[in-house]
């Protein structure tokens, strides 16, 4: 029988609040810092993301090693991960790409660009901006258990995960100065293609691959990693994120480019040390609906945040600090309303069954 976490449901519940805020109001008024250094912070702090990417290889982890068949069982995750990435996909084309083929003509040349917006939109930033930790989910997960459970090379997964994780680091993350010199070559020959080197190294192996095999380990050594001595873990933890936080404020300029912080790795692994460690026999009674709702938000707040702007006739870029309120009010009661709708139905045809 598989072990009930309400810590996690409970994260999920939070993460996609967090992210809801974050897309209606925080990252903007964080981009009006008038101290850019301190947007250091940013990458040191940021574990909902890299978090969701533990839970996803931990349940997953869990749910292979007590399915029947776990090959099958990881092929229908992808599958239906897969499946709903694949509607918002179409969704983004027929919006955007069809009507600028039939807007400017199918020549060769638009042909080429439309597809090469639609390449980009499905592999790095997602046909939503919330759902650009997908692809690199997708990935981690068929690679993490391609070596972990049918070539049996953990060690391998490890070696590779890290070299992954490092490399980000150089390439966009906290030892940037220490490569500025290398790395600006390769920009100035070509900057759009480095920019998208870039951002799959950053999304699939900083992100995607570390994170999901570390909840892979974590699931492996549970019971290992439930016995740290968590004040320990933490006091290390704080000293490190202090001392780069106070490196880069001296020797580096903030720039978009750092998005990888080292501290990101063991604070993110504190903060699921806390999460699994909750317990409350309640959260599991209203499992259901909190899931459902946290779905619901995370991917449906983007259309919700679009459509209210049509209907209010408000410019994302003039709105005071009422009108963020009023609009991510309006955009969590929208996704509260459609939860509900759901959940009725699904009760209704549980119910019929």
């Amino acid at each position: 029988m598989r072990k009930y976490y309400s810590g996690i449901t409970l994260f999920k519940l939070a993460g996609c609040l967090v992210v809801l805020l974050a897309h209606t109001m925080l990252i903007r008024y964080m981009n009006d810092f008038s101290n850019q250094q301190f947007k250091f912070l940013t990458p040191m702090l940021g574990t909902v993301v890299p978090c969701f990417y533990v839970i996803s290889g931990f349940l997953a982890y869990n749910g292979w090693k007590h399915a029947a068949n776990a090959r099958q069982y990881v092929l229908k995750y992808i599958a239906r991960l897969s499946l709903l990435y694949g509607l918002f996909c179409i969704l983004f084309t027929v919006e955007h790409i069809i009507p600028e083929l039939i807007r400017s003509g199918p020549t060769l040349s638009n042909i080429a660009l439309q597809a090469r917006i639609l390449i980009i939109a499905v592999v790095l930033n997602g046909p939503l901006v919330q759902l650009w930790f997908i692809p690199p989910l997708l990935f981690s997960m068929a690679a993490c258990y391609w070596l972990v459970y049918e070539r049996r090379a953990l060690r391998l997964a490890v070696i590779l995960a890290i070299a992954g994780f490092l490399l980000t680091l150089f390439v966009c993350g906290s030892f940037i100065p220490m490569t500025n010199a290398i790395f600006d070559g390769f920009t100035s020959n070509d900057s759009s293609i480095f920019s998208y080197a870039k951002l799959f190294i950053y999304r699939y192996l900083g992100f995607g691959l570390t994170f999901v095999l570390a909840g892979i380990l974590i699931a492996k050594y549970e019971e290992k990693f439930c016995q740290w001595r968590a004040w320990r873990f933490l006091i290390g933890t704080v000293v490190l994120t202090a001392a780069e936080l106070l490196i880069l404020l001296n020797y580096a300029e903030w720039s978009n480019d750092y998005k990888l912080a080292l501290s990101i790795l063991p604070g993110t692994l504190l903060l699921f040390y806390g999460i699994i460690h909750i317990k409350w026999k309640a959260v599991q009674t209203y499992h259901t609906f909190i899931n459902l709702f946290s779905i619901v938000t995370f991917v449906g707040h983007i259309p919700f945040m679009r459509i209210n702007l049509l209907l209010l006739d408000w410019d994302i870029a003039s709105m005071n600090v009422s009108q963020d309120i009023v609009y991510l009010t309006l955009s969590l009661l929208e996704c509260l309303t459609l939860t509900m709708i759901l959940y009725k139905r699904k009760r209704r045809v549980t119910l019929q069954a």
